[in-house]
């Protein structure tokens, strides 16, 4: 052929038709061939699914637990055109449980699900591991489970937790009767470092099954999703114990020795409150009552939110008066006053008293009965006739001697 003619038939579009023609019959014909080759493919981790639990609960009350495997490996083989773009996600290993009639430990086999555009009936299953599924089925039931809380956090310097509140007190908890029998309790636990305040949170659940070890929840319900826990926080403190005295009769501060046991003790209570205690005040004495000693037990009184964290409920109170001494006089200059307008006073039955002064050694050595008088307060005489009156002893020139005890008249009042 000529090259003039080998130019036009180059440049012909008839024969480049031609050739794209067969260029495409043969494509096509590679084409067909290795989409219809035979492979085998493998496949790990394909998803084990259970359909038809909801159907299963629902006509019968059970339901599935303990499932032997979540994934399995299966080799399958199949035209390269239907599996050969697939992978282990789009295979799953079916089993339906919709239909089981009875409970207790199965075991089954799968079916292996393809996505749409697989034809399922072209491709067949080589081997699997596991061959088969087990699992238990069990009826479903509840009971009403008690809860158990705890703090497991600190507080800070002064500060302590109190008793754990929680609620509810129990939980009522819903699933597989083979997992309800090995539920003890349900645990809550509050945490926290350094706390100066009540706190209060919702818990998450905790189950502990009989052996003291936590249990998966999974399969169970609960009326309640979680647990309110407090844990009240105290301010702490030492306090004093302290007693008020009413000094007079010759005992003074610097000479009146008081000895309180416990003196002092531990209260907590609400931060606002404890902090402004400084001292607790047992009781107000009037020195005047005894002569030189007095003891006695008083209850330790606290204001209301305090609590006395030592314990000790009472304290023991000792007072000595030092430094003086007591003698008894015989009062004559006995006198009134203040009666009344309406009422007239008749006579004073009593003529003389004996009355106990106290004072230090040498102001007793000094004192004579003339320097001593009684005298009473009559204002609050509602009415007439033979009765008794309390006296004050006035001590006439010494400021450091005074009476101790308490003393009466008899007066005749008429209206």
């Amino acid at each position: 052929m000529t090259n003039k003619k080998k130019n036009k038939l180059l440049d012909s579009k008839v024969f480049w038709a031609v050739i794209s023609l067969i260029a495409s019959l043969f494509i096509w014909v590679y084409i067909t061939g290795t989409q219809e080759e035979i492979i085998t493919q493998s496949f790990n981790n394909v998803e084990v699914m259970l359909i038809g639990e909801d159907t299963l609960q629902a006509t019968r009350g059970y339901v599935v637990t303990n499932v032997s495997a979540e994934t399995v490996s299966v080799k399958i083989s199949g035209t390269r055109g239907n599996i050969g773009t697939l992978s282990a996600s789009d295979v799953k290993a079916v089993i339906d449980v919709s239909l089981i009639s009875s409970t207790g430990t199965l075991t089954q086999y799968y079916t292996l699900t393809y996505p749409d555009n697989v034809n399922e009936d072209a491709v067949s299953l080589v081997s699997s591991n596991p061959q088969t599924i087990s699992f238990d089925v069990t009826k479903m039931s509840s009971k009403s489970v008690p809860v158990e809380a705890k703090f497991v956090g600190s507080t800070a310097e002064n500060y302590i937790a109190g008793e754990v509140e929680f609620e509810p007190k129990t939980i009522k908890v819903s699933g597989p009767e083979s997992m309800l029998e090995k539920i003890d309790h349900i645990y809550a636990e509050m945490g926290g470092d350094d706390l100066t305040m009540t706190r209060t949170a919702e818990i998450p659940i905790v189950l502990i099954d009989k052996d003291g070890n936590t249990m998966e929840s999974e399969g169970l319900e609960f009326d309640v999703p979680t647990v309110t826990v407090t844990i009240p926080i105290s301010m702490i403190k030492e306090v004093p114990l302290y007693v008020q005295c009413v000094y007079g009769a010759g005992a003074t501060e610097e000479n009146t020795v008081i000895s309180i046991e416990p003196n002092k003790i531990m209260i907590s209570g609400d931060t606002e409150i404890v902090s402004g205690i400084n001292r607790i005040d047992l009781a107000t004495i009037d020195l005047t009552d005894f002569s030189l000693t007095h003891q006695d037990t008083y209850l330790i009184p606290l204001p209301n939110g305090v609590e006395n964290v030592t314990g000790v409920a009472q304290a023991d109170v000792k007072i000595e008066i030092t430094g003086v001494d007591t003698k008894v006089f015989t009062v004559t200059n006995i006198s009134t006053r203040n009666l009344p307008s309406g009422y007239t006073l008749e006579e004073i039955t009593t003529q003389s008293l004996e009355v106990r002064i106290r004072a230090p050694q040498d102001v007793l050595d000094q004192l004579q009965p003339s320097n001593l008088s009684a005298v009473a307060d009559l204002s609050d005489i509602t009415q007439s006739g033979d009765m008794f009156v309390p006296v004050r002893i006035v001590v006439d020139g010494f400021t450091d001697a005074g009476a101790v005890g308490e003393y009466n008249i008899g007066i005749k009042v008429r209206s």
